[in-house]
């Protein structure tokens, strides 16, 4: 029979010990001043029936033990044992080098303890007795905090796996998304320098070196999943310095943009695609057309609004892909959940407002 797939063996080893994990419980701290004195009536066991100034010499010596043991084990698997446990991948080797120390380091420090403790609790003490008694004590201590410990790290490293899979995925659907917003940007935009080739070749030029800087932003873009407001807005401002060449007087439009929130994160491209709707909606078959952008910190969220003087949401004459505020609605949900949220409605003096809303908590830089 030949190998078996390297998935299958791979199946049966055990993960390296994840960086910043323990291999103890930290409320081990706290359980080893205890246990002494729980176990002293299982240990000592005419311990009730002494006098209490009899009774605390036998526990004195029952602390020498546990708590040198304890503390001990416990530098151990704090300072040394986590930079050699990663290095055996199999289960076994680790199981193997667990009982090893656990059983060799009380047998060496068995007669030292031994001695200690006949000064505090004289006493005919057998020195191979109190070896195993020692090297029980270290099991007790060590075995079920290991086992614990063990499947706590497992959990997080399962909780781990799956956020890193779900930031991929998130990240995926993302870039996805982007990459339908890049094109759609690029051919809105060569079609405005085209319009203005046969009218104003020289405008056609400089417009066309403007569009340069929007290119590399939206290339640029895609490499990254946040940028601040106040970029989003000098690059809004550059693309309407391209449609106001286009359409030169007819065109009125402002930007306003409130400090406070000029260092909010959002997602690239936010602004464009709403400004360029409102252009395209509001100056369909119009003589003349007004846009207005309003970035504003409102207590708990920034809002985002874009404004036209147009004939509404649902009234435009231009039909386009449908596509781009869609899109930007999914880009919001994933990036912000519920909490962000786009809406197209009438104006109250006519018109389209689109309105962004973006959680502060989660958008500041």
């Amino acid at each position: 029979m030949g190998r078996p797939p390297e998935s299958s063996q791979s199946s049966r080893r055990e993960l390296p010990l994840p960086e910043g994990m323990e291999l103890l419980p930290r409320e081990m701290l706290w359980l080893y001043p205890i246990v002494p004195l729980a176990a002293a009536p299982l240990l000592l066991g005419d311990l009730f029936s002494r006098p209490l100034g009899q009774v605390l010499v036998p526990i004195a010596g029952l602390y020498v033990p546990f708590l040198t043991l304890s503390f001990t084990f416990h530098a151990l698997y704090v300072w040394v044992m986590p930079k050699v446990v990663p290095r055996l991948r199999s289960p076994f080797a680790r199981g193997a080098l667990h009982v090893a120390v656990t059983t060799a380091v009380p047998v060496l420090l068995a007669p030292f303890l031994l001695a200690f403790k006949a000064r505090i609790a004289p006493g005919e003490h057998e020195p191979r007795e109190f070896a195993l008694e020692c090297v029980i004590i270290s099991w007790i201590y060590l075995f079920p905090a290991l086992i614990v410990q063990r499947l706590r790290n497992k959990a997080r490293t399962i909780e781990r796996m799956a956020q890193l899979e779900r930031e991929a995925a998130l990240e995926a659907q993302l870039k996805a998304l982007q990459g339908r917003t890049n094109p759609h940007f690029f051919f809105n935009s060569i079609n405005t320098v085209a319009a203005l080739i046969p009218e104003n070749p020289a405008l056609a030029e400089r417009t066309l070196e403007r569009m340069a800087d929007l290119f590399r932003y939206a290339l640029d873009s895609s490499k990254t999943r946040l940028v601040t407001l106040r970029r989003e807005v000098e690059t809004v401002r550059d693309y309407l310095e391209i449609q106001s060449a286009r359409y030169g007087s007819r065109l009125h439009t402002h930007v306003e943009l409130d400090e406070r929130a000029a260092d909010t994160l959002v997602p690239p491209l936010l602004l464009q695609p709403l400004v360029e709707n409102a252009i395209l909606h509001g100056m369909a078959h119009r003589r003349s057309g007004r846009v207005l952008v309003h970035v504003r910190h409102e207590g708990d969220h920034v809002a985002v609004e874009v404004l036209d003087d147009g004939p509404g949401p649902s009234a435009s004459e231009h039909r386009g892909s449908q596509t781009s505020v869609e899109d930007l609605r999914a880009r919001l949900r994933l990036l912000y959940g519920e909490r962000g949220a786009i809406s197209l409605e009438s104006a109250p003096g006519g018109g389209c407002l689109a309105r962004v809303a973006i959680p502060v908590s989660d958008a500041a830089a």
